[in-house]
């Protein structure tokens, strides 16, 4: 999966952007996830504007960026300009902003379909699994940022690495270098399983890290959580188009959640057998990184192992 030399092979019509010119309401836009969604969408040409239930950091950066951020949730009161709802997980049906959006028709989106509406105009990477995905979305926008490839990101957790706001990134609208250069900007999110919302994603190269039985209150089994993941990496592109997927050699169900997929697939993992073979000495917190077949991709020193 590596975004310097993949083959990339943009669709021959791009989608109109669905978000260009329309007056946007954020309902919850104080969160990590929807607070940088929220400057993605304006990047995008949306006019945004938003409630939170209370002042925080998050919400007082969006209104010195000029973000207008309400916060008397209970009253309903929604903007006279508003057709498009973009709600956060939280957020749920009976909840009086959204009450009065249904009362005037207008039309609603969650966090995870406005994420994914985003992406496909995007070449779009998207990592999941049951433990890392903060981390390693956070990382790995940092890596392609200062690689320059000038990503745009967004992670449900704060990294001030990534910049004043911490858990986002707004990059450029075309790859700017490599093998990839004039195609779609980058977008990196985070991809999470809760409520199968990463189902709504439209990831070109993707990341799985692990998977174990979490959120049963929704799955119910481990079986139903592996099934998910499979019907995530089923979103990806087929080799031909530059779809890729690199996924856990253990710890991830790979057999299970891999069968059939048309994309390109490496696993990574301390297995010698992996794809991608990570070495780590805990004495000298030395990582380096094989290519099985091609010997060493890279090596450095981490101060945070795993």
């Amino acid at each position: 999966m590596n975004l310097s030399s993949r083959p990339f092979h943009a669709p021959a019509i791009q989608s109109p952007d669905p978000f260009r010119g329309r007056h946007i309401y954020m309902i919850g836009v104080g969160g990590c996830g929807m607070s940088g969604l929220a400057r993605l969408l304006r990047a995008k040409g949306g006019i945004i504007s938003g409630s939170d239930m209370a002042r925080s950091s998050s919400t007082e950066s969006l209104a010195a960026e000029g973000i207008e951020v309400g916060f008397d949730q209970a009253s309903g009161v929604l903007p006279e300009a508003c057709d498009l709802i973009v709600a956060s997980a939280a957020i749920k049906p009976d909840h009086p902003q959204m009450l009065q959006a249904d009362r005037r028709g207008v039309k609603h989106l969650t966090y995870a379909e406005a994420l994914g509406a985003c992406m496909a105009g995007y070449t779009g990477v998207a990592v999941a699994g049951t433990h890392g995905k903060s981390t390693t979305t956070a990382m790995l926008g940092c890596v392609l940022g200062s690689a320059g490839l000038d990503p745009s990101v967004i992670v449900g957790a704060t990294c001030s690495q990534l910049g004043p706001g911490g858990g986002y990134r707004i990059g450029a609208e075309m790859i700017p270098i490599g093998a990839m250069a004039g195609q779609p900007g980058i977008l990196v999110a985070e991809a999470c399983e809760f409520n199968r919302s990463f189902h709504n994603y439209r990831p070109r190269l993707a990341a799985i890290t692990s998977i174990e039985a979490d959120h049963l209150d929704i799955y119910g089994s481990l079986d139903a959580v592996v099934e998910s993941f499979h019907e995530f990496a089923k979103l990806i592109p087929s080799d031909d188009d530059g779809g890729s997927l690199l996924i856990a050699h253990q710890g991830a169900h790979r057999r299970e959640v891999t069968a059939g997929l048309k994309c390109e697939v490496k696993t990574i993992g301390f297995s010698p057998e992996a794809d991608w073979f990570v070495q780590y000495d805990p004495a000298t917190r030395h990582t380096a990184v094989r290519i099985r077949g091609d010997g060493l991709l890279n090596e450095w020193i981490t101060p945070l192992p795993g």
